[in-house]
């Protein structure tokens, strides 16, 4: 599938939004993520943490669109034994939207939510023998397709915890991801 294919794609997705009653409101989302599959190895099962920007189009009777724009990263796993030593980093910039469907009619308590996005992932490895260092960096972009539920406090306070599922490299690079969202 094509960058253009996807952004058209989302642009029939957020189209009925631009009809909703009420204009986007925007926000922040903070969070953990918590490596699933080969990712545990490619992290060493380290906590991973997301920061992102959001709008929400309330399209009303409990139905919101959610773009969001998500930065993610893991700290850096390092190992080596002699004089031999290695460091991992691997992060991540997704650009999707979250189709969020709350269970009273409102955009207010209990939702599940489905959501899809271009994932671009970097991986950067560094490592070094007896003083002789090298490093390098490669990076793709992937689909990424994330479900899960979550519960609005109120029109700013909201929590959700969704699964990932993403792969690279020949690898599925899945997390279970636990965030706080602010709207303005």
């Amino acid at each position: 599938m094509t960058i253009r294919a996807l952004i058209l794609a989302a642009a029939a997705l957020v189209a009925p939004a631009l009809s909703a009653q009420e204009g986007p409101r925007f926000g922040l989302q903070a969070g953990l993520n918590i490596p699933q599959s080969d990712l545990k190895d490619a992290v060493d099962s380290k906590v991973g943490f997301t920061v992102g920007a959001q709008a929400t189009f309330d399209l009303q009777s409990g139905h919101m669109i959610r773009p969001r724009l998500d930065y993610t990263w893991f700290p850096e796993y390092s190992w080596g034994w002699g004089g031999y030593s290695t460091n991992h980093k691997l992060s991540n910039i997704a650009l999707g939207a979250d189709y969020l469907y709350f269970v009273e009619g409102k955009p207010q308590g209990f939702y599940v939510t489905g959501g899809l996005a271009l994932v671009k992932w970097k991986a950067e490895l560094s490592t070094s023998y007896l003083g002789a260092s090298a490093s390098t960096s490669e990076t793709t972009t992937k689909l990424g397709l994330a479900a899960g539920m979550g519960y609005q406090f109120n029109k700013t306070v909201g929590a959700d915890v969704r699964y990932l599922k993403s792969s690279a490299w020949e690898g599925d690079l899945d997390m279970i991801q636990v965030g706080a969202t602010f709207r303005f």
